[in-house]
């Protein structure tokens, strides 16, 4: 009975390793399974009996199965994995905290491997005093922000949704609420530790690689998997306010819409009024009565000030309003730092843990000095006396511009500064519909964002492109290069491709 116990036991543990295919699973590649399984990466494909805890994606309206998903503990397992994909002509995609709104980070398609660098959760502010974090590749802002914090009373600028990993984020942009008083999460990367193609470990910063340094600041998911991030960082300011005004009768008019959109892009943009502490979004919420489909528009103006409370409502809040109908709601609220992360997420927590949504999104970049008062006219003539709606959905005007702001600083202008190219931002639009989980979205959603989107641009009178971290799968690659890059960023990423990833195993639909 030993002898049948210890020869089962040899059977089955072989059949794990090297034999998932077996028994009529189906899974993908046996050879690229063989491969990891040499090599002791840890791997789950979908004859596990939890693939489905691994392999479900933050946008269920894009659901796609890889060909495995790797579970680094270190960056050997990460190179190993990326040698046997190459080898076995499968792509990859790199999964930080995995909310690519077109899903690449499952790759965007059937049958990649999703390396998943959820095991790279680690956030360690420097002894020395250098005010750097080494923060790893798969740690959520939530996470990383309380950790900074608590090891130092350090920030880093970043977004508001905690669950979002480091990744994607600080590697196309990084917007948050922060940002015009600190810059973008990508400005913070000091240097990174990347794998590249052919399985290399290597280090990019401004002095080592300055190449791939320049290219994963923009393009990472086409260039390398970066496994750590150090990042610089800033003394957490000691109060921050958080604000949110509902004003209903703005919506009741074009004109008037207009109007008070105008009123706030001039406030924002008076420097003897505002500096870089104070930035907002300015929000369209269309909701929709899901029996009667009844339709309500409410506008927001919704942001924090990185200052106190006294100082707010003395001079901020009431020159703020002051060409602005009554408010209808009023939300002002104090807190230290953690405090004012933790109100501006969904879930009023900073726990990071995984959320998941049914929807569809696209952006516009709209540079400065703002948006015009033709295009401004399109823009709520779309929403407000167009077509309705086929589902409910936001537009938010995101603030990146105005008086003293830091993302547009004239040294980080040119593309030589980054693969991620948009500077001379004032506003980014955000538009998103969303619908429950067990409902398919619908495509006339999608052709009415397009149509709100195209509403924005057709009168515009500024340059204008798009954010890649708002991913728009609608896009062919040729119009997310062009919108996301443009030529002369998408030339250059073009030689770095070359050298770094000449066989293309970094690939989804719309990467380099």
């Amino acid at each position: 009975m030993m002898h049948i116990s210890l020869f089962l036991l040899v059977a089955t543990l072989a059949s794990s390793v090297f034999g998932k295919t077996q028994g009529g699973c189906g899974c993908f590649n046996r050879a690229l399974e063989k491969c990891l399984a040499a090599n002791h990466v840890p791997f789950k494909v979908r004859c596990d009996s939890d693939w489905a805890d691994y392999n479900k994606t933050f946008n269920s309206r894009l659901q796609f199965t890889p060909a495995a998903v790797v579970l680094p503990n270190n960056p050997k397992h990460v190179s190993a994995a990326v040698v046997c994909a190459g080898k076995n002509g499968v792509k990859v995609q790199a999964k930080s905290g995995g909310h690519s709104y077109g899903s690449y980070s499952t790759g965007g398609i059937d049958g990649q491997v999703m390396i998943d660098l959820r095991n790279f959760n680690e956030t360690a502010l420097s002894p020395k005093g250098t005010g750097v974090a080494v923060v790893g590749g798969g740690v959520r802002l939530g996470p990383m922000a309380k950790a900074v914090h608590a090891q130092g009373n350090r920030a880093i600028s970043h977004g508001e949704c905690p669950s979002v990993g480091i990744g994607g984020h600080a590697t196309h942009g990084g917007w948050g609420y922060t940002s015009r008083a600190w810059g973008l999460s990508l400005d913070h990367v000091v240097e990174m530790q990347v794998v590249l193609a052919n399985g290399t470990q290597t280090r990019a910063s401004p002095h080592s690689n300055p190449d791939l340094y320049w290219a994963m600041r923009g393009a990472a998911d086409s260039i390398g998997i970066a496994t750590s991030f150090s990042m610089r960082t800033q003394p957490a300011p000691e109060e921050v306010i958080n604000f949110t005004y509902e004003f209903r009768t703005v919506l009741e008019s074009v004109e008037q819409a207009v109007r008070a959109f105008t009123w706030l892009q001039n406030y924002i943009s008076n420097s003897t009024a505002v500096d870089r502490r104070l930035s907002f979004a300015l929000q369209t919420d269309v909701a929709m009565d899901p029996v009667t489909r009844a339709v309500t528009k409410t506008f927001l103006v919704h942001g924090t000030f990185l200052g106190g409370l006294a100082e707010y409502t003395a001079s901020i809040e009431p020159e703020m309003l002051r060409g602005l109908p009554a408010a209808t709601g009023r939300d002002v609220t104090s807190h230290d730092y953690l405090g004012s992360l933790a109100k501006l997420s969904p879930d009023g927590t900073l726990d990071g843990g995984p959320s998941y949504a049914n929807f569809f999104a696209n952006s516009v970049t709209i540079d400065n000095p703002g948006i015009n008062e033709e295009a401004l006219t399109d823009y709520f003539t779309y929403m407000l006396a167009g077509a309705p709606p086929p589902v409910p959905y936001v537009s938010s005007m995101e603030l990146w511009g105005g008086a003293d702001g830091q993302i547009d600083l004239a040294a980080k202008k040119a593309p030589s500064f980054a693969a991620f190219p948009h500077r001379n931002v004032f506003w980014t639009a955000h538009n998103r519909a969303q619908y429950p989980p067990q409902i398919p979205l619908p495509d006339e959603a999608i052709a009415y964002l397009n149509g709100l989107r195209h509403a924005i641009l057709q009168r515009l009178d500024v340059g204008s492109a798009a954010y890649p971290a708002l991913l728009d799968a609608s896009l062919t690659r040729e119009e997310a290069h062009a919108v996301y890059y443009g030529d002369a960023v998408m030339e250059r990423l073009r030689r770095v491709k070359a050298v770094y990833d000449p066989g293309n195993v970094f690939s989804n639909p719309q990467s380099v």
